[in-house]
């Protein structure tokens, strides 16, 4: 290998493990860190920008509903007990979307992955937190 090439080398190297290092790889669950990538800023705020949303909390497996106003708001209604809950949501510059709930001072990132069954995965710290089942436009239940 010539000295040109080899420099060509290293330098596609170097690009490539800088480029690894702007991702979010340690949010990303070890099976999806070669494959899916998470949506990009774009894709997050077609997703959600004033939709419904239902949704499923892995914990538990308990279901809500979540409302993403085109203002920043946010409301989360719980299936089970009726509790509602509100804050405001954001794309981050790292491409995660983020729910700070009122009275709170951090906010909650996820990563999405779309899944094959057209649900999104939300990632926090490489941990499945919950699921994006289905969305609708609007606001249909008035949250």
């Amino acid at each position: 290998m010539n000295v040109c090439t080899r420099a060509a080398a290293i330098l596609t190297c170097s690009m490539m493990l800088l480029g690894g290092c702007a991702t979010h790889k340690a949010d990303a669950p070890p099976s999806q860190t070669a494959g899916p990538q998470p949506l990009d800023r774009e894709s997050l705020v077609l997703l959600v920008n004033d939709k419904t949303a239902e949704c499923r909390k892995e914990k538990d497996q308990s279901l809500c509903t979540n409302y993403f106003s085109d203002d920043g708001r946010f409301v989360r209604l719980m299936h089970e007990d009726g509790a509602k809950r509100e804050g405001v949501w954001f794309v981050d510059d790292s491409d995660r979307l983020c729910i700070l709930w009122s009275g709170r001072i951090k906010p909650l990132c996820f990563l999405l992955y779309e899944q094959a069954d057209g649900s999104y995965t939300m990632i926090k710290k490489g941990k499945h937190i919950s699921t994006l089942l289905d969305s609708v436009d609007g606001n249909p239940k008035g949250l």
